[in-house]
């Protein structure tokens, strides 16, 4: 009580001076953010939520951690074996101080065997799989296949590791949730055709719960001749979290920058100059929890390609 009293007549002293010695809106400007810090100050410095998620591509922190030995008591858990786990293309973080979550990549051998319809070898298997485990014995709490990440050695799209993001996002005041990437790409010099997919994941009575699946962060759409000839389109996003929520969680605003670049190399056989164009348009886009997901529409249009 007695510190309060003190902090609102420094307050009022700074606010009498400010009267004095500058216009009257500066001080009363100063007078709301020391007001606003003293606040902040007697709620014993409660972290404000972080709204942003990632500013852009380039801006996203990956997540580090990768606990080998936890990493081993889940192999155990899961009755694979260790040798099974591609470690480099499996990601791993904190959810809170009992559970930990790991994205796991494993190879099935076995099926190396099977034949494609043109009785081509399709090599190795690789599934991805979400894990929430007790960080003490690697016992398990929740896990879950994804089949639509799974793919064998040879075929044309490939699926990257996928990334954690560094910090855990909020849903709400409480609600922690963790975000992940992944890239598919085409294995070609003509067809340019890379996404990264962006999800969001929770666990909710100990079940996985997906509220964000497969968003497209970044797509690039375009063909090339192998040479310096080539079109393409891209798209990267940025993401935050809105001030207002809809059946509990914030609603999502994600940024659009769609950009188009055009370029051709000499060709003096058939008149064509050298030449190369950029265009460049941007997009809004909010999606709202529906007490399930953030359900979103995919949007497959190209904004300058034909």
């Amino acid at each position: 009580m007695k510190k309060t009293i003190l902090l609102s007549a420094v307050l009022m002293f700074l606010y009498s001076c400010g009267k004095n010695e500058k216009p009257q809106n500066d001080a009363e400007a100063q007078y709301q953010e020391l007001l606003s810090e003293t606040q902040a100050h007697l709620s014993h410095n409660k972290k404000p939520i972080r709204k942003l998620i990632f500013k852009n591509l380039d801006a996203i922190e990956d997540s580090k951690e990768m606990n080998l030995q936890l990493l081993s008591k889940v192999a155990s858990s899961l009755k694979i074996k260790y040798s099974d786990i591609r470690i480099a293309e499996s990601s791993s973080i904190n959810y809170d101080d009992q559970t930990a979550f790991f994205v796991l990549t494993t190879v099935s051998r076995d099926k190396k065997v099977l034949k494609s319809q043109d009785d081509e070898e399709l090599g190795n298997y690789f599934q991805r799989k979400y894990l929430f485990v007790n960080r003490e014995d690697g016992s398990i709490i929740a896990e879950e296949f994804d089949e639509n990440l799974g793919y064998y050695d040879n075929e044309a799209i490939q699926f990257s590791k996928s990334h954690i993001l560094k910090d855990l996002v909020f849903l709400d005041e409480k609600t922690p949730a963790i975000a992940f990437y992944t890239e598919a790409s085409a294995k070609s010099r003509i067809v340019l055709y890379t996404e990264q997919k962006f999800t969001l994941v929770t666990l909710v009575d100990n079940e996985i719960r997906k509220v964000l699946y497969e968003y497209p962060i970044r797509l690039t759409n375009g063909d090339s001749n192998g040479s310096g000839t080539f079109q393409i389109e891209t798209l990267e996003t940025g993401m935050s979290f809105s001030d207002q929520k809809t059946n509990g969680y914030f609603d999502l605003i994600i940024t659009k920058n769609f950009s188009y670049e055009e370029a051709f190399e000499d060709d003096v056989e058939n008149g064509i100059e050298e030449k190369s164009d950029l265009k460049i348009k941007k997009e809004v886009e909010k999606l709202k929890y529906n007490g399930n997901d953030y359900a979103f529409h995919r949007d497959d249009r190209h904004r300058f390609l034909e």
